[in-house]
């Protein structure tokens, strides 16, 4: 492994340390738009990936609001619970607070929306001066939101979003001194992206596709891929969208409301890993964790899961390089947690040599990678070493692979109940005595779209590895078992 230079071995928790008392005001919320949120499937239940903060009321003077826009089935809460030594006491301190609207609107503007629900709040909080707001991501409606509640936020300024945009990611790269692929930003039309479509593909005669990305697209929902060896790369017959339903004209529109970027696609990237880092009111920059991720769909360019640690012949590297666009981001006056991701070329010029990185995007929020790592450290107690980039649990190293993708049509009309039986009868289920097994996510989206998540803890990444394919293997099976009794 490379040696990880003196500045990353500082390390900090990925929640405040200031969260070890008082109240937390948890808003799950995916503020994007709602043309881009149903494209996922069970996203009304994404709201409930981050309950695994409820594992850090192990902390006696700390409580809890959770905001959502349904009630959770009480069954998905009782298992969060059961990660605790004294569940009932945890339950005490935890306050469930739903708007009671279903849809895929993000939930800040319901609240907005819901003045009774908001009273709730401010009672719940009743004037604990050292309360905070978490958002999944921060837009003018989260500001808002906090200061109708009278509350701290936990995240950027509103003015300092567009840092994290597609287009901002690319010049915060530059200010780094972080490298990124050959590609132009700030574009606000079709005829924009076309024209920089064409540039590229003079200025990279060898390059094969490009990629353009709408400023604020997540999950890679948001981009499409073009062919540069087509006579006409941007004509529907040499364009690939990413996301199912979408067209030229559906996603002209959305390039003129929001812009985008233009990227060459480097041929067979080695990686794609990604970072998480903390950027504390203070202006202190941690790294706090880095992940390799798993990519699928076209062209790979849709997010479905990740493995922790990143490799170790380019984690230092990536923390490094995470670590600068942090402190760019800091002078910037950003504070709170974010992401970035990269890819590891082949080099130079991604022909050959030592492999180089380059970044893709920062993700001014949490992100796909931020449930799953934290459930792992609070299930397990570990702790990150930011000297090796390990989760440690007395002193030996801890590994996961997590997916929110997780699908059988057979398990629709499953219940959150059964899905923990099974896998709990299958030997499978977290051992608090070993630190590793699985845990489950996005429970509440199983009776409709037969879909949930997991987190795969083991010693190793080939141990996690083996417990996700048993766990795919066990729902497969109980999914086709389902199918086959139900059918006529």
């Amino acid at each position: 492994m490379h040696p990880v230079p003196p500045s990353l071995v500082t390390g900090q928790d990925p929640v405040p340390s200031s969260w070890e008392t008082g109240t937390m005001v948890l808003l799950p919320s995916l503020s994007f738009p709602v043309a881009e949120l149903v494209k996922i499937t069970g996203i009304d239940h994404y709201e409930e990936r981050l309950l695994c903060v409820i594992l850090l009321l192990a902390r006696p003077d700390l409580r809890i609001v959770y905001l959502t826009s349904q009630p959770v089935d009480p069954a998905v809460v009782d298992y969060h619970l059961g990660f605790l030594p004294d569940p009932g006491d945890a339950r005490r301190r935890l306050h469930l607070v739903a708007v009671g609207q279903a849809g895929p609107r993000p939930l800040t503007e319901k609240l907005l929306d819901s003045p009774d629900v908001l009273s709730r709040v401010r009672d719940l909080v009743g004037g604990d001066a050292g309360a905070a707001l978490l958002p999944f991501n921060v837009t003018p409606a989260e500001w808002a939101l906090a200061s109708t509640l009278g509350l701290v936020l936990d995240g950027p300024g509103a003015d300092l979003v567009a840092l994290g945009s597609k287009t901002g990611s690319r010049r915060v790269a530059r200010r780094a001194g972080v490298a990124v692929l050959e590609g132009e930003e700030e574009l606000g039309s079709q005829l924009e992206v076309v024209a920089a479509v064409e540039r590229l593909r003079r200025r990279r005669p060898e390059a094969v596709q490009a990629v353009i990305k709408l400023n604020h697209g997540f999950s890679g929902q948001g981009n499409a891929l073009v062919d540069l060896t087509a006579p006409e790369p941007c004509s529907p017959p040499s364009t690939t969208f990413c996301a199912a339903g979408e067209s030229w004209p559906t996603y002209a529109a959305k390039i003129a409301a929001e812009g985008a970027i233009v990227e060459e696609v480097a041929p067979s990237p080695l990686a794609s890993p990604s970072a998480q880092v903390r950027i504390n009111p203070g202006g202190e920059v941690h790294v706090v964790s880095t992940h390799d991720q798993v990519l699928g769909g076209p062209g790979s360019q849709v997010y479905l899961g990740c493995r922790f640690p990143a490799d170790p012949s380019y984690r230092a590297a990536i923390a490094e390089a995470a670590l600068a666009v942090g402190r760019v981001l800091a002078g910037d006056g950003v504070v709170g947690p974010f992401g970035v991701d990269f890819l590891v070329l082949r080099g130079p010029d991604h022909g050959g040599g030592s492999p180089g990185v380059v970044l893709s995007e920062i993700n001014l929020r949490l992100g796909g990678t931020t449930h799953p790592f934290w459930m792992a450290r609070l299930a397990t107690g570990g702790r990150y070493h930011p000297a090796t980039g390990e989760l440690l649990v007395d002193g030996r190293p801890r590994c996961y692979v997590a997916t929110d993708n997780l699908r059988a049509p057979g398990l629709i009309g499953w219940s959150p109940g059964q899905a923990v039986e099974a896998v709990a009868a299958a030997g499978l289920a977290y051992d608090a005595a070993t630190a590793t097994g699985v845990t489950l996510h996005l429970l509440g989206a199983l009776p409709r779209h037969g879909k949930l998540g997991a987190t795969c803890i083991a010693e190793d990444l080939a141990g996690a590895a083996a417990r996700s394919q048993a766990l795919g293997d066990l729902l497969a099976g109980v999914g086709r078992d389902r199918s086959s009794s139900a059918a006529p």
